[in-house]
């Protein structure tokens, strides 16, 4: 759905009240239609629409990376939000879509929006439907997954993902994960990267590639420099208080972003992790024996 909007993130443990997503992503969605909805709350819809621009160009590249014949690949999206990811998925002429999204207004938007595609309104970190075992070769979660604040929900999620699979097949995630010490908030976590990995070799995948999403357009959540995030939030001032700032600072910044996802291995900020379901018969990496 969106990068972190208005919460402030810290290493101190969540408040053991459950997090109501339904009801936060039903308002959020009502109160901000379209890509602001599910963008960065705190940008104009300009800069945030350069950010998608990003996004496209980073998903295009990994799929391009990975060779894999999309023909005939049956794909399930969640949290498909206002479905940019589902233009995407169709754009490469793949053979199905099924999308998913706990939020009913985005469902009903996504239905009006893609008629010939099949859309639930499901959580994926709730009980899996039996029906859906095993029927995809891809399954994506784009700015998803780091709002599953929860550890137990988050754990969930995985495994569901992992029953959606096919052997053989993608999962396609991007997530905020960080090096040093977790951070949380009302509805965002990033978790460590260390964790995240382990999370997924004892679910059963197997890590293909990490990529960056973005390098300088979004917040470096995960640099440990101080004078680093200052400066981040110092440039990117002038596109949270002017939508013609904002345009001004996305399409300077765009081609330095296309240049540094391609080159850089890291990012102090979102990646795209590419896994496989491994096909029968192989194993995935020798699980670790504790989370």
């Amino acid at each position: 759905m969106s990068a972190p909007g208005r919460t402030t993130l810290s290493p101190t443990p969540r408040s053991s009240r459950p997090f109501d997503a339904k009801s936060y992503w039903e308002t959020r969605l009502r109160q901000h239609p379209g890509l602001c909805g599910v963008g960065n709350t705190r940008m104009g819809k300009h800069y945030i629409k350069w950010l998608y621009r990003v996004r496209r160009a980073a998903f295009l590249r990994l799929l391009r990376s990975l060779g894999t014949d999309l023909s005939r690949a049956r794909v399930f999206d969640v949290g498909s939000g206002t479905g940019f990811y589902l233009g995407l998925w169709k754009e490469l002429g793949v053979s199905s879509i099924t999308a998913c999204d706990l939020a009913e207004i985005a469902v009903s938007r996504l239905r009006s929006a893609f008629p010939s595609t099949r859309i639930l309104e499901m959580d994926i970190s709730d009980a899996l439907r039996a029906s859906l075992d095993g029927q995809y070769d891809v399954v994506s979660a784009f700015d998803v997954l780091f709002h599953i604040v929860e550890e137990g929900r988050y754990e969930r999620a995985i495994r569901n993902v992992h029953a959606l699979l096919r052997p053989g097949g993608l999962f396609l995630f991007s997530d905020l994960l960080v090096h040093s010490i977790p951070l949380s908030g009302e509805h965002v976590a990033c978790r460590s990267l260390s964790r995240v990995e382990a999370l997924l070799r004892n679910t059963g995948f197997r890590v293909l590639r990490r990529v960056p999403m973005f390098v300088l357009m979004e917040e470096p959540l995960d640099s440990q420099s101080p004078v680093y995030r200052f400066l981040w939030k110092l440039v990117t001032y002038s596109a949270r208080r002017s939508e013609a700032a904002g345009f001004l600072l996305g399409s300077v910044l765009y081609p330095l972003e296309l240049l540094l996802t391609k080159m850089l291995e890291e990012s102090p900020t979102t990646e795209i992790i590419a896994c496989e379901k491994p096909p029968l018969g192989l194993a995935a990496e020798r699980p670790e024996e504790t989370l």
